[in-house]
């Protein structure tokens, strides 16, 4: 099933590619996808990428999506210590939130701090799975959204929210355009990681979180919403200036002057 994800004309064989990875031509360019784990990287994988390093998603992608001289946009980031309410109707997450969303839910396993020369090209899937092997197998040493608690991620239009289920508030929001890159562990393709500048002090962090499913899930859903992202973007780019990313993000998201 996995295979139809895209249409016949994006998907390209090459004698070249390790077992299970495509070549994907579309919006976004020309980009490597890994049937089996949801993987995207812009870069040709040698036979040895999947061998014991690690399953990276979205590797450069959303840098893709600026053109060259653009300098990377950095991640509104909310007070962690701001939280406010959402509208839920019901207790079932799913059918409590609109249309077209998506719900995972994870654990926060914390952050860590990650140099800008660790996401380049061919560096950033290995120090992405660094990241998840030190906070998974790490005990309280990393700082942590809601002391670990249980976490729902929502992903909604161009938006990764991430809310109480307890109170139902929300936690965080992040664009998605501004995430830098995101991972799924190499080991057992539960833990989900994304790399995102502070809005604040602009440090790139790596957030990671352990998910009750297969995280490939999240990645796969974050891989669609981006495509769509650069379609839309790519429509409304001859007609007058409007920026349709802003409209599900609050001032307080925004980066500061």
């Amino acid at each position: 099933c996995a295979d139809n994800l895209w249409s016949d004309q994006s998907l390209e064989t090459d004698p070249d590619l390790p077992p299970g990875w495509r070549k994907i031509q579309d919006s976004l360019g020309t980009y490597y996808w890994h049937v089996p784990t949801g993987t995207t990287q812009w870069q040709h994988p040698a036979h040895t990428n999947m061998a014991g390093q690690v399953e990276a998603d979205g590797e450069e992608t959303l840098q893709g999506m600026h053109s060259a001289q653009d300098r990377p946009i950095p991640s509104p980031m909310a007070s962690l210590s701001r939280r406010t309410s959402l509208p839920w109707h019901g207790d079932d997450f799913q059918h409590s939130t609109e249309p077209g969303s998506k719900c995972f839910a994870v654990r926060s396993l914390g952050w860590v701090e990650i140099p800008e020369e660790d996401l380049a090209p061919g560096k950033s899937s290995i120090a992405v799975n660094n990241c998840i092997q030190q906070l998974s197998n790490s005990k309280g040493s990393a700082e942590n959204w809601g002391e670990g608690q249980d976490l729902v991620m929502i992903l909604k239009k161009d938006t990764m929210s991430l809310v109480d289920p307890l109170n139902r508030s929300l936690i965080h929001r992040q664009p998605i355009l501004n995430i830098r890159v995101w991972g799924v562990g190499c080991n057992n393709g539960r833990d989900f990681a994304f790399v995102a500048s502070d809005k604040d002090t602009c440090v790139l962090k790596c957030h990671v979180f352990h998910c009750n499913v297969p995280a490939k899930g999240i990645a796969k859903a974050l891989h669609e919403m981006c495509s769509k992202i650069v379609a839309e973007r790519a429509v409304v780019s001859s007609g007058p200036p409007r920026s349709s990313t802003m409209e599900s993000i609050s001032t307080e998201d925004l980066p500061l002057q």
